[in-house]
């Protein structure tokens, strides 16, 4: 190929959910490679089911022999240390006034900073995508990119125009315990008071119900799983001859076999609590839809390293087809926002 067709951009994803922003590791590409992939799980703390992410990629043009002999560590020097350590204690010195300070500051004076010694790349908008819950499914997928440039710019690569990532999502509700509590199970036809006294732990799609505190801290096998989902059926029963509601009855479908679980609270205050509490679970799973169908794997991602050249390997492109849209030199990008790391390889096309 000509030199031109080898230039090399410095890219990076930038990813923002409400306030919270993260940015991947950068990497260097040229049109030798058939795939940008950011390998790292991205994890957002808060987010609502009407949440909007928006992942931006930023590409930088590298010229010249600086192209041939950077890599990401080199390159990620260069942007991190725009104000050097001997600068640094100079700003330090002047707004503390100290001997450092310019004479006559007295770190009351207004701060000049040192210009840059090391002119860092300029980064621009390559492409850009907004991700919802709708996008979330426990697997991957391809998401499509907006296009913020053309081929006259000097940071420009050949994108298919999509994104394969995996966008995992786990509501408190399907993740902690929402209400725990003492119940009693009666047994049909039998006396109020007689039925087993059980610790309950409402959690995700379960009441797990266990013979005491002890044993649900240990995480043993509960006595009793009453299916808690969004077909099931809840109502307030009443304690014979008093007309208060004292507990609730819990109905589902096994099969074609309706099953009801009659649960007693030890007072009227605790079930009213306990009602509160399964409605309001309700109501969360209503909102985040599929997200409560089951608990989806979430990994915590590691420390952030150094940038580091990854082994050449085998090509997404040639193994998934959502990705294929272009023609051979295209690039299909690869993240995984909120979700353990994407295994992701790439190589140079088998013909120019």
């Amino acid at each position: 190929r000509p030199p031109a067709e080898l230039h090399r951009c410095a890219v990076f994803c930038l990813l923002q959910l409400g306030a919270e922003i993260h940015d991947t590791p950068m990497v260097l590409v040229d049109r030798t490679l058939t795939d940008i992939c950011f390998e790292s799980a991205v994890l957002f703390s808060e987010a609502g089911p009407d949440f909007e992410l928006k992942v931006e990629l930023y590409s930088a043009g590298l010229a010249g022999g600086a192209a041939q002999g950077s890599t990401p560590r080199k390159l990620a020097t260069r942007l991190s240390t725009s104000l050097g350590r001997s600068s640094g204690k100079r700003v330090r010195a002047a707004m503390d006034g100290g001997p450092g300070s310019p004479p006559g500051n007295g770190g009351t004076g207004p701060l000049l900073l040192p210009a840059p010694s090391v002119p860092g790349p300029k980064f621009h908008l390559l492409a850009h995508a907004v991700l919802s819950l709708a996008e979330v499914q426990d697997g991957f997928r391809t998401h499509d990119l907006a296009i913020a440039s053309n081929e006259e710019s000097s940071f420009w690569l050949p994108l298919y125009g999509s994104m394969c990532c995996r966008l995992a999502a786990q509501p408190r509700c399907m993740a902690a315990p929402v209400t725990s509590g003492f119940l009693r199970l009666q047994q049909p036809g039998a006396e109020a008071l007689s039925g087993a006294r059980l610790y309950c732990v409402l959690r995700g799609t379960d009441l797990l119900c266990y013979h005491g505190p002890d044993e649900a801290e240990a995480g043993l096998e509960p006595a009793l799983t009453i299916a808690v989902n969004k077909e099931t059926r809840i109502r307030a029963t009443e304690r014979e001859g008093r007309g208060q509601p004292h507990g609730m009855a819990v109905t589902n479908r096994y099969g074609g076999e309706e099953v009801t679980h009659t649960l007693l609270a030890e007072s009227r205050p605790e079930a009213q609590r306990w009602m509160e509490a399964f409605w309001q679970h309700f109501y969360d799973m209503s909102q985040w839809k599929q997200c409560c169908d089951e608990l989806m794997r979430i990994e915590v991602p590691p420390p952030r390293r150094p940038p580091a050249v990854l082994p050449r390997q085998g090509s997404l492109y040639h193994e998934m087809g959502e990705c294929r849209g272009g023609g051979p030199g295209g690039l299909c990008l690869c993240l995984p926002p909120l979700c353990s790391p994407l295994i992701c390889r790439r190589a140079a096309p088998s013909s120019p």
